[in-house]
């Protein structure tokens, strides 16, 4: 372990987890953990979502695969196991997708990258791929747009990875058993690391809008108080 890990543990989680006043990891450890969310990310270093939702211990049950691809459900596998955990034992009643753009792994399927093990994973998704071409190629004809690029096609590609990969949770059973249930709600949910923003897949347009307000208008509404405008 490095010495940045070990003070980011020492002078910023030790404090405020166990040390500021309503403290919560002694709670935490006491009574157990309570969350109220799951929430399945991609492994990116950059869309932590602990860090991005700044959120306090014990808020979230968290499981990452690179992409934040579900694959087809196998029995025995860590996400099915964490899956049922979370649903039949925890009673969460709150999962999100999150992905992300400028993912690695969506790059890495449209390079069509030869390694095994990312391989296990990507296979699954080339469906995605070939939507997000079908979208793209679609917008050209329509008159929407003068050139598809490499980007534009990634930006597509990787709402349709997310979008395919919340189709393959519905075959897990634990993920069934609760919709059946009435217990449990699905969101998608896409950080876009360029813009500074959260965006929620929207069923009735069936495209992603912002949930968040961004950058430029959370400083435009401080900036209004301040100035008592």
């Amino acid at each position: 372990m490095t010495d940045k890990l070990l003070e980011g543990f020492e002078k910023r989680f030790l404090p405020k987890a166990y040390s500021d006043e309503g403290a919560l990891m002694p709670e935490l450890v006491e009574y157990g953990q309570n969350p109220d969310y799951m929430i399945i990310s991609c492994a990116d270093s950059r869309s932590d979502p602990g860090i991005i939702f700044d959120a306090n211990p014990g808020i979230f049950l968290g499981f990452k695969a690179i992409g934040a691809i579900v694959r087809p459900y196998k029995p025995g596998t860590a996400l099915a196991a964490s899956l049922q955990y979370a649903l039949q034992y925890l009673k969460i009643d709150k999962l999100y997708l999150l992905g992300h753009t400028h993912c690695g792994a969506v790059k890495a399927l449209h390079d069509n990258i030869e390694d095994t093990d990312l391989r296990g994973f990507m296979d699954v998704m080339h469906d995605a791929m070939d939507k997000a071409r079908a979208i793209t190629e679609a917008t050209l004809e329509n008159g929407r747009g003068e050139t598809c690029d490499e980007e534009t096609l990634l930006r597509e590609a990787e709402r349709q990875v997310l979008n395919l990969s919340a189709e393959n949770l519905m075959g897990y059973p634990a993920v069934k058993k609760a919709l059946d249930e009435d217990r449990l709600t699905i969101e998608r949910l896409l950080f876009d690391m360029s813009q500074g923003n959260i965006l929620r897949y929207d069923a009735k347009s069936q495209d992603y809008l912002p949930a968040t307000k961004s950058l430029t208008e959370l400083v435009s509404a401080h900036s209004h108080d301040t100035c008592g405008c």
